[in-house]
């Protein structure tokens, strides 16, 4: 029998499926005549659909996205196995899947979500609009991260159909600004405001909470101020940086008891569409060819500090060992020496998915991370204890005994703050990077602006070929379908932001 929550998500793989037919072409957006208009959905039922499609992401996201990309980019998957489909040099372009992320993603989330704005706006609840906008600030700050400049200010209004269907590109650090302040203006919104807003069945993540909401809203500008903080520096922007990341400090951030976690539901869904991805892209195709290992980099972090971590993000391989594999590199590694990920990244079947563990949104344990780097540069906090709740916080999330936790941050020199400050924030970003694991675009979005990950040199073991060099890519180049029915305003992006290549820094992330 379905419960209730079942129900709102089948709606919403429907829902889905008529509204977001769109592109960014003289049509932008413009939605096919259909037997059901979508301004007259259920609130429920569009806020389902945006926290599925922005947060979740199906199979076809997932695998180009997540999986392909950015995870190798970040050093945490790797396909460098026997079998594999995608063995090689991990740093190359295609721009098939380049245009997957944008055309799929970018393009469905904005028209979805302005309709959701919308309709809050429409029944005069503030709290539904304030939450609405956070999800929106989450949700570029991800897409400006993976291109660069794009479309912001000209698409984040609640007008369903835009006014204009070539929207401006706008600077990165315009969006960084943008995302700062809006995010401001929104908690401000809730205030104390306790009043759950409408449509709470389809909100997956807090159940309708504002203040809830409001927590989330602030980590995650704890999380963008962090990220833009040398780059504002460098453009003499220091004191409105310390500003922010002051306000964000003094303000409740995220713990173990309000951390965004979408759960999947307890049977699977429309496979492939909504409620599909890691699991489904690792058992719905034909022998190994999807089949995704762990990076040696990952592995090799775990074994070496006896973590715990490791028995619940991954099973042994054949050999009884937990080996992982390097990225680009030259040889392919047979698949009997690699560990392989557990039933709570990939379940058991596409359809036996009962044990996996949620979507990681934004956690408890990025939170203390962010917290303990930003004590390390000396704001407020203190760095170790900081430090030992991200690690307390992962753990828990992956299902460790919490005693193993606790003989871990006792006796693993890893979990005590040593050395320079460099080395110490080092380690934070390590611990962080380890938490990320199954988001991607985060740890790619870390690695590029810590450089935890060295260039590839050695062209004999590893692909060290143009267009990168061995070096992780800096960004996804523009969508071929934008460069066609947006010309005139990505011509000007490149031409503010540099050349359209993976090699091409964005504004954050300072040489």
């Amino acid at each position: 029998m379905k419960t209730p929550k079942h129900t709102i998500r089948l709606f919403v793989g429907f829902l889905i499926l008529i509204i977001t037919t769109i592109s960014c072409t003289e049509d932008f957006e413009e939605i096919n005549t259909n037997p059901i208009n979508p301004e007259t959905a259920t609130v429920e039922g569009i806020m389902a659909g945006v926290q599925y499609f922005e947060f979740a992401e199906p199979r076809f996201l997932t695998w180009r996205g997540n999986l392909i990309y950015t995870s190798q980019f970040a050093h945490q998957f790797s396909y460098n196995a026997e079998g594999s489909w995608f063995a090689g040099d991990a740093y190359q372009n295609n721009q098939g899947w380049t245009n997957a992320i944008f055309d799929a993603s970018y393009q469905k989330v904005s028209l979805n979500i302005r309709n959701l704005l919308g309709t809050y706006n429409d029944l005069g609840d503030k709290n539904g609009a304030a939450v609405t906008k956070i999800m929106m600030s989450w949700f570029y700050q991800k897409m400006t991260d993976i291109y660069g400049d794009i479309p912001y200010s000209k698409v984040v209004g609640d007008e369903l159909i835009l006014e204009n269907p070539q929207p401006a590109y706008d600077s990165q650090k315009d969006i960084y600004t943008g995302l700062l302040n809006d995010l401001k203006t929104q908690m401000d919104e809730i205030g104390a405001s306790s009043e759950i807003i409408a449509g709470a069945e389809g909100d997956f993540i807090y159940n309708g909470d504002p203040q809830k909401w409001k927590t989330f809203a602030n980590t995650l500008r704890l999380r963008i101020a962090i990220r833009s903080r040398d780059a504002f520096m460098r453009d003499g922007d220091q004191s409105f940086i310390d500003t922010v990341i002051n306000e964000c400090l003094s303000n409740p951030l995220l713990d173990s008891s309000n951390e965004a976690l979408l759960k999947k539901s307890e049977s699977a869904l429309i496979l492939s569409f909504l409620d599909g991805s890691f699991e489904d892209v690792y058992w719905g195709f034909g022998g190994l060819g999807s089949k995704w290992v762990f990076s040696d980099r990952y592995m090799n972090l775990l074994n070496n500090n006896n973590d715990p971590r490791v028995f619940q993000v991954a099973d042994p391989s054949p050999n009884n060992t937990f080996e992982g594999t390097a990225i680009s590199m030259r040889g392919i590694i047979p698949r009997n020496n690699l560990a392989i990920p557990s039933e709570k990244i990939i379940g058991t079947s596409t359809t036996d998915i009962t044990n996996v563990v949620p979507t990681q949104i934004l956690t408890a344990a990025e939170s203390y991370f962010l917290q303990a780097e930003a004590a390390l540069l000396g704001y407020t906090g203190n760095p170790q204890a900081l430090y030992e709740e991200g690690i307390r916080a992962s753990m828990k999330f992956w299902g460790v005994d919490s005693g193993d936790i606790e003989t871990f941050i006792m006796n693993e020199p890893i979990a005590t703050l040593s050395g320079s400050n460099e080395e110490q924030l080092e380690a934070v970003w390590n611990q962080r990077w380890l938490a990320l694991l199954m988001n991607g675009y985060e740890a790619w979005s870390l690695v590029r602006r810590t450089e935890l990950i060295p260039p590839l040199t050695d062209d004999s073991m590893f692909f060290v070929s143009e267009p990168n060099n061995g070096r992780i890519p800096r960004r996804l180049q523009y969508s071929t379908t934008e460069l066609v029915a947006n010309e005139e305003n990505v011509k000007e992006a490149i031409e503010r932001q540099g050349p359209d290549t993976m090699t091409t820094p964005i504004w954050w992330d300072i040489e």
